[in-house]
């Protein structure tokens, strides 16, 4: 059952939507836990920069960087284990145009929870997952942690993986955002965008 109450968020492959990349050290948003206190950051555009460049509700550096009308939306969900963190966003083309203002999605949670016989990944020569054919989670895990810990996370065996449970996608699809794709578990895989 919990299986199908999940979903993995990924960037929307659309060229024009632009990366982005960081104008300050990473500092505390890279370990991976609670940010305290909260810090705005300063990011800019990653290259390459698209010759029609879109600015979209969902964008990557590689972390989620999310539109202050998707903050909006997430913010009174109360998400356990997120942060949304004030950001800037210039662009190092013209040091003088106007910064946008952003949301960095800071998601600290992570959750191990992978149902590694029932999943098809395939491992690096170090025994790390390189990739999913099909991720399946363990739900004797998710069973153990209550629901308000586990509406947003990363999957701890393979933290560029982050899932929402049904409840936040539908928060966040009631306002068309644009930027992002939400993937069943049973339909995806780590190259679907590509696809």
């Amino acid at each position: 059952m919990n299986n199908e109450q999940y979903y993995v968020i990924e960037r929307e492959n659309n060229d024009n939507y632009p990366l982005f990349s960081w104008a300050q050290k990473r500092g505390a948003y890279e370990l991976g836990k609670e940010v305290t206190p909260i810090i705005p950051i300063q990011l800019k555009l990653g290259e390459p920069i698209p010759d029609d460049l879109s600015w979209a509700d969902w964008h990557s550096a590689p972390s989620p960087v999310i539109s202050q009308k998707l903050a909006a939306v997430l913010e009174p969900l109360n998400i356990y284990g997120i942060q949304l963190v004030p950001a800037t966003v210039s662009d190092p083309r013209n040091p003088d145009a106007e910064v946008k203002d952003y949301i960095f999605l800071h998601v600290w949670n992570e959750l191990a929870c992978l149902d590694k016989d029932q999943s098809d990944m395939t491992l690096s020569k170090t025994g790390h997952i390189f990739e999913f054919e099909k991720l399946v989670l363990a739900e004797d895990k998710l069973e153990d942690i209550a629901l308000e810990k586990r509406l947003m996370f990363y999957l701890a065996e393979k933290t560029s993986v982050l899932l929402v449970h049904q409840s936040v996608k539908e928060a966040v699809e009631s306002i068309s955002p644009t930027g992002l794709s939400f993937y069943s578990l049973e339909e995806w895989y780590s190259d679907i965008v590509f696809d």
